[in-house]
């Protein structure tokens, strides 16, 4: 049984165009071409013959003309795709390629099948969001040399001292005292000897109110504000949120967050070694510190490297829940600490560092290993 496609031929290497029509019959085919002037003669019973395994076909593109190129490299196109499709399916010598392709041309036009990839799709986005860009931005961020998170670092405090922050009030010795201890007792329980720590002590305000805060960037440098030091009753509480603070930077939350916050400007950051990216991300990494929230897995994680390192530094963990639990009143207007009212906006500020049940219940943990006198808390 024969199959005849009506179409158009264009001989090879040219433009010209004459109307033809396929006929395939078996493993021939046979190309019949309409009368056409040539040269100023009517060129009459033009015919091309071959076998039909010897013709390319394009794959299909939902209903735009298809293409064939036929044994002697002429150009064969028609809009009778079902048609091709049909003979594809019949011929045995078809490449798997192009029947592939006729089978997703079925789904594509499919409702039911539209609709399953739809689903599937959106499935995909979800779990994409969900669970592929956290770990691979945690991949990313561990996989960033050091002087990149210094470089990130840096950049951020400027933009944070710019915007955010005033010169400290805290006298030259309370400034000494604090970061002398912090040399000699907990830096060496840094986690990497890569990792450059130093401290900053500034004033941080919301309107009229002194903020209590102490955030890490991912250099190393990590910045007390001086409300937070005069909540403060004594050294080992100062000393158990620094060590939390270097939690954060150790786990490169930080850069994490940004790595999801600008994920894509990561990417092309890493692939072309943009430096403008780098202060792009920066910036948004110096306001994303002061006004953000850690996730809840960044803040748990830190504080387990927080109570592990106070074991050995000698800290009872319950001085990191004394601290929260005065800067959580400070913010929520407790009289016992503050004669002053506090507003919403400065409520919500401080909630940075929530004190959570999860987080008493890990102090506890780790408070009664402390009290037998046990630097490893299993």
């Amino acid at each position: 049984m024969s199959t005849l496609i009506a179409g158009k031929w264009y001989p090879e290497n040219s433009s010209s165009q004459y109307y033809a029509t396929l006929i395939v019959d078996n493993v021939d085919y046979a190309l019949q071409i309409a009368p056409y002037e040539h040269n100023g003669n009517v060129i009459k019973d033009h015919k091309l013959t071959g076998q039909w395994s010897q013709v390319s076909i394009n794959e299909r593109l939902g209903n735009t003309e298809r293409k064939l190129i036929l044994a002697d490299g002429s150009l064969f196109t028609t809009l009778d795709n079902d048609a091709i499709d049909i003979l594809i399916r019949r011929d045995i010598n078809s490449s798997a390629g192009s029947k592939w392709n006729l089978r997703l041309h079925q789904y594509e036009t499919k409702m039911s099948s539209v609709l399953m990839m739809l689903g599937l799709t959106v499935v995909f986005a979800i779990g994409f969001v969900k669970w592929g860009i956290p770990l691979t931005s945690q991949a990313v961020a561990h996989a960033l040399p050091q002087s990149t998170a210094e470089y990130i670092g840096k950049q951020s405090l400027q933009v944070i001292d710019r915007y955010f922050l005033q010169p400290t009030k805290l006298s030259d010795a309370e400034q000494q005292k604090i970061s002398s201890r912090f040399e000699t007792r907990l830096k060496p329980l840094g986690g990497n000897d890569n990792i450059h720590y130093q401290l900053h002590f500034r004033e941080m305000n919301i309107g009229s109110m002194s903020l209590p805060n102490a955030f890490a960037l991912p250099s190393g440098d990590i910045v007390l504000t001086d409300k937070f030091v005069e909540l403060s009753h004594n050294d080992d509480e100062i000393d158990a949120v620094l060590l939390h603070e270097m939690g954060h930077v150790v786990e490169r939350h930080s850069l994490e967050m940004l790595t999801q916050n600008s994920f894509t400007t990561m990417i092309v950051m890493l692939v072309l070694g943009n430096p403008d990216g780098i202060s792009e991300l920066a910036t948004g990494l110096g306001t994303a510190l002061v006004s953000n929230h850690y996730s809840r897995q960044y803040e748990t994680e830190a504080d387990e490297f927080a109570f592990k390192k106070m074991l050995e530094a000698g800290i009872n963990p319950q001085a990191f829940v004394a601290i929260l639990s005065r800067m959580e009143d400070y913010s929520t207007g407790d009289k016992e600490n503050d004669t002053t009212a506090k507003d919403d906006s400065l409520s919500d500020f401080l909630s940075t560092h929530p004190n959570t049940q999860l987080r008493i219940e890990m102090a506890n943990k780790y408070s009664k290993c402390f009290d037998q006198g046990l630097t490893v808390c299993d």
